[in-house]
């Protein structure tokens, strides 16, 4: 509107010949002021301001994104145990006996039946496969002897089921190394060499055991060994008793009888 006045005026005064400048310069001062003025440079920096508003809200929301995957994955219940589930029975987890069978079982007093579990069986096949004669009679000898091979076969037998323990552990422990492969949390990360962590411990444990129970195998060998002089001294002894009691008996000289 206020262009059209202007423009009104600028025709009236050109059309009549009128020179009136100095009349007409407030309406054409008033006019021009009226006219809005368009700042390019604020514009630009507006723009430029909603641009940078506009990428620091995205980036906000991926940091949220990353942040809720995060929380995911923390939160996230992994079951370690799910995987190579053969390994969690109690014999392959603990192969050796208890230490209150040791003594007897390293003495070979109790025959392989009255072993529990998988070790009566096995032991009594390594008995079988050792035994040339089974000595008779209830002297100290031959109980020795008896004692010698019950000892010698479940002491194998022992030893034959821990091994088995090992041998399962380790065709197992690749299945579970391979979950490490389909991964995607943080948590399943975690769970996995948490059970590895736990195998390892197992065989580090039953390798120790094996150890231990070779020591006290070499110990009991060299036991029986002794048991074995001693049995044979006693009975040069009790000859030797028997002598010299018979040469009392007959009145001969019993010199070089006494200890």
């Amino acid at each position: 509107m206020t262009r059209l006045r202007v423009l009104c005026l600028g025709l009236l005064v050109g059309t009549a010949g009128i020179a009136a400048p100095s009349a007409l310069s407030p309406l054409l001062s008033q006019a021009a002021a009226q006219v809005p003025v368009i700042d390019n440079a604020a514009i630009a920096q507006l723009l430029q301001q909603l641009a940078e508003a506009r990428q620091q809200y995205q980036e906000a929301v991926s940091q949220y994104q990353q942040l809720r995957q995060t929380y995911a994955a923390l939160a996230q219940a992994v079951n370690p145990n799910q995987w190579a589930q053969q390994l969690e029975q109690p014999a392959l987890q603990n192969a050796m006996p208890n230490t209150t069978m040791l003594p007897s079982l390293l003495a070979g007093i109790s025959p392989p039946s009255q072993l529990g579990g998988t070790l009566g069986p096995l032991a009594q096949q390594y008995l079988t496969q050792n035994q040339v004669y089974l000595p008779q009679g209830q002297g100290v000898q031959p109980t020795r002897l008896r004692d010698a091979a019950n000892a010698t076969a479940e002491i194998e037998a022992v030893a034959t089921q821990n091994l088995q323990s090992l041998q399962t552990r380790a065709a197992a422990l690749p299945q579970i190394q391979d979950q490490l492969n389909s991964a995607t949390t943080i948590q399943q990360v975690a769970s996995i060499q948490a059970r590895l962590t736990a195998e390892q411990n197992y065989a580090q444990a039953q390798t120790a055991q094996a150890a231990n129970l070779q020591v006290l195998a070499t110990e009991q060998q060299q036991a029986q060994q002794t048991a074995q002089t001693e049995a044979y001294r006693q009975g040069l002894d009790q000859g030797i008793a028997s002598e010299c009691a018979n040469l009392a008996r007959l009145g001969a000289s019993t010199t070089g009888c006494s200890p």
